[in-house]
């Protein structure tokens, strides 16, 4: 099996209503809404969040008083985005877009662009992003996957993870092959969790790898760590550093 069926019979693999759930755990943080913030601050309306989950992302623009538009897959995920006020979400799938061509400014991909084939997704973008608009894509660096805070504790989270998220660098070559003007930038996101909050986030199912752990390395993942952090309101820190491929569309 190559990578990119790897990548893809992981994805099918996922229960997103089960991850939506899972989500009630995982509350944006505030550098994540800075991060859509300032995308929508260099894009014009409509901005697109594509699988955007529940909706939290889009939030943030809708907030400020902008034309936010959210696509998942997921039934349970566009129920809860439903929820929130001036969100339009749509139901589908990111490799078919229900929309016609050059209809965004943006194109947001937030750690959602390693479901299914990452090329038909980000073809996709390039087709509904207007010329002169962004997409803008947000996704685990490969050597910080090794110290997240579940592959420390999760040994399989490592090969797993490693299939699943593609190279930034290859997405930037692909995006580069459609338009022009890609870059690459990276931020460390510092993050800090109480015991308490990271066990109920991992039994919730906060993070979609986590499904594709089996029962028994989870327990005694989760044993590992309760010796290291037995106080439910210690803190525990650790970092993820994502890669931020960006793509100005000019000359498409």
């Amino acid at each position: 099996m190559g990578e990119a069926e790897a990548a893809e019979t992981n994805a099918s693999e996922i229960d997103l209503d089960g991850l939506a759930r899972g989500y009630r755990f995982r509350p944006i943080s505030e550098r994540a809404a800075k991060r859509a913030a300032d995308a929508a601050r260099r894009s014009l309306d409509p901005l697109l969040d594509v699988g955007g989950g529940t909706g939290a992302h889009a939030d943030v623009w809708s907030q400020a008083g902008r034309v936010a538009v959210v696509l998942d897959l997921s039934n349970e995920m566009t129920i809860q985005a439903a929820r929130r006020k001036n969100l339009q979400v749509t139901r589908a799938d990111a490799e078919r877009m229900p929309f016609v061509d050059n209809s965004f400014g943006l194109a947001y991909f937030h750690t959602s662009v390693h479901y299914g084939s990452w090329r038909s997704t980000l073809g996709e973008g390039v087709r509904v992003v207007r010329d002169g608009g962004i997409i803008e894509v947000w996704t685990f660096a490969p050597n910080s996957i090794g110290s997240t805070s579940l592959g420390r504790w999760f040994p399989s989270v490592v090969a797993i993870d490693s299939v699943r998220f593609p190279e930034p660098d290859a997405m930037a070559e692909y995006l580069g092959s459609l338009c022009s003007n890609v870059s690459v930038g990276t931020e460390v996101e510092p993050i800090a969790r109480t015991a308490r909050q990271w066990i109920d986030g991992v039994r919730g199912g906060f993070v979609s790898t986590l499904q594709l752990i089996d029962q028994t390395e989870l327990d005694t993942g989760i044993s590992a760590f309760r010796s290291a952090y037995p106080n439910d309101n210690d803190i525990y820190r650790y970092s993820e550093l994502h890669l931020d491929p960006v793509h100005r569309l000019g000359g498409c």
